[in-house]
């Protein structure tokens, strides 16, 4: 199963191991970091050119700026680094919100 654009939840050092594996994937054409970081924000040789930050997300990655950007950018896949958007039931909100997304 081809997953074009991958959402990836978090801004750290781990997240940005993610989104460099992520993106080495032959499966996914884009990552889009929510709400990244400087190192993912300046990715951009070979399979990095896939990764990006999150437009118009203000620092956030709260349920409500997830699930907008994920059915804005009309994702295909949503990967949760940090615990805290798990603590917060981020999966449970995009499995109402956004059905047939795969967390």
């Amino acid at each position: 199963h081809k997953s074009d654009t991958v959402v990836l939840v978090g801004s750290g050092g781990r997240e940005h191991a993610l989104a460099v594996a992520l993106a080495r994937s032959p499966l996914v054409n884009r990552v889009i970091c929510c709400p990244g970081n400087g190192g993912t924000a300046g990715e951009s040789d070979g399979f990095s050119r896939k990764i990006e930050n999150a437009e118009g997300v203000n620092g956030k990655q709260d349920n409500e700026t997830v699930v907008a950007l994920v059915k804005r950018e009309k994702a295909d896949m949503v990967v949760v680094g940090p615990e805290q958007p798990l603590v917060d039931g981020l999966v449970d909100v995009l499995a109402v919100e956004c059905p047939g997304v795969r967390e």
